[in-house]
């Protein structure tokens, strides 16, 4: 028995120790998981340094590993292009050295970061790969389902819509071969076809879309599930920028209902919820129905929030909208004062507010005080290149002609038509239309 703990004492001695390699990745690691973002970038690249050091005990994994973190770091710091040459380094390590279903994190990240760089492009073939290799385990594997997705995502970004909805109905009948038509992520592949259609300006298909995902997800969940909220505020909003007030009311009275029911009224996601649904209210010219749920959302972000949190202003701004828009003036100016004292130097939408309001009241000299100070911070602070200071520009040579002013306001719709030619086309829903050649597989049978 002695012997046999003096050898269990010794057997640490003769360890082999970590290569340098080793123990840079495994701080690297360990930096990473705990947020340490400067030492772990310090970590993984000597330990890429360090692999430069022939090893033969080290296997290409280990370093594919190291290259995978830098690539996840990249992205988590807003460096796209550096995370996809991560990112491509580790796939090509990896692939001769491991099987193919081990090789999809790799080309998963490096989709990632083509999409995160604005080049969804060069990510379709990358993520149809990913479907043709999980395609062998089996037609319905969960993964399958998650790469339709993907694919759906990634068609939507670039506006290739019959693509991306031929994506998203294949991860439905994946799903639904799967787990039966009335599975929670049966309502998911629902939902998002519904927001495939909503984007591509199809409104009465995205309804159908929300509504048949909702009514799948009660069945799964129940009628008062906190999971419920999100689809019925989808199919809320929709219902609202279609102006069916009358149908978004009862939608959107639900979702809050569910999140006072499991929240409590005070907990900080009701708010959104009451101003969901007094933005209803307001656009309906339901104002005594909506100014109470305006005072609560606003009462709940100065409970929960920073005090110059932007939602905090938010809430302000809209209570200054809903007097003046009944002009009640008065009532108004402190809610737009208080805002704009918020987030002066951030954006010129209470300033505008402001020189809106005095100009409904005839105060013009105020308005014309206020319309100055929001171009001027507008072109400091957001570039003096944004659609919100054009914006600003013509409500203030609006002003102008109405007061009699001509000169000066031809001066400001000057400065607006050269701001225009400035600025970009407007872009198509889902993102620029660049086009790719449709490869979409189906579901083996």
């Amino acid at each position: 028995m002695r012997f046999y703990i003096l050898f269990l004492a010794a057997a640490p001695l003769f360890a082999q120790p970590l290569s340098p390699f080793e123990v840079q990745l495994l701080a690297g690691q360990n930096a990473l998981a705990q947020s340490r973002y400067t030492e772990a970038e310090t970590r993984l690249r000597a330990a890429i340094a360090a692999a430069a050091q022939p090893d033969p005990a080290r296997s290409p994994l280990r370093e594919a590993q190291a290259y995978s973190l830098l690539c996840d770091l990249d992205l988590l710091m807003n460096r796209a292009e550096e995370a996809i040459t991560m990112a491509k380094t580790a796939a090509d390590l990896a692939e001769p050295n491991t099987s193919p279903s081990d090789l999809t994190p790799h080309l998963s990240r490096l989709a990632g970061a083509y999409r995160a760089a604005g080049q969804t492009a060069l990510a379709i073939p990358v993520l149809l790969r990913i479907l043709a290799i999980d395609q062998t385990r089996a037609s319905d594997d969960p993964k399958v389902s998650v790469d339709y997705d993907r694919l759906g995502s990634a068609y939507m970004e670039l506006f290739q819509m019959d693509d991306a909805r031929s994506a998203y109905r294949y991860a439905l009948q994946t799903r639904i071969s799967r787990l039966g038509p009335d599975h929670v992520d049966v309502a998911t592949s629902w939902v998002n076809l519904g927001v495939l259609e909503e984007r591509n300006a199809n409104p009465k298909d995205a309804r159908i879309d929300f509504e048949t995902g909702l009514a799948v997800a009660e069945k799964s969940l129940g009628a008062e599930n906190y999971g419920l909220t999100g689809i019925l505020d989808r199919l809320g909003r929709l219902l609202s920028e279609q102006k069916l007030y009358s149908d978004a009311e009862p939608v959107f009275q639900r979702s809050l209902s569910i999140r006072e029911k499991v929240l409590g009224v005070r907990h900080t996601d009701v708010a959104p919820a009451l101003e969901n649904l007094a933005m209803v209210y307001f656009f309906d010219t339901k104002y005594v129905e909506a100014e109470p749920l305006f005072q609560r959302a606003l009462q709940i972000w100065q409970s929960t929030q920073n005090p110059l949190s932007p939602l905090v202003a938010q809430a302000l701004d809209n209570l200054g909208s809903l007097y003046s828009a009944q002009k009640r003036y008065n009532d108004a100016e402190p809610f737009f004062i208080k805002a704009l004292a918020i987030r002066e130097t951030k954006d010129v939408e209470s300033l505008s507010d402001l020189a809106l309001l005095y100009q409904a009241v005839k105060d013009l000299k105020r308005a014309d005080d206020y319309y100055q100070r929001a171009i001027l911070i507008g072109e400091k602070g957001l570039g003096g290149d944004h659609p919100e200071v054009l914006d600003t520009m013509n409500e203030y040579a609006a002003m102008l002609r109405e007061a009699g002013r001509l000169a000066d306001a031809k001066k400001v719709e000057a400065r607006a038509k050269e701001l225009k030619d400035k600025l970009p086309p407007p872009a198509k829903p889902g993102g620029p239309e660049v086009e790719v050649k449709s490869t979409v597989v189906a579901p083996k049978k």
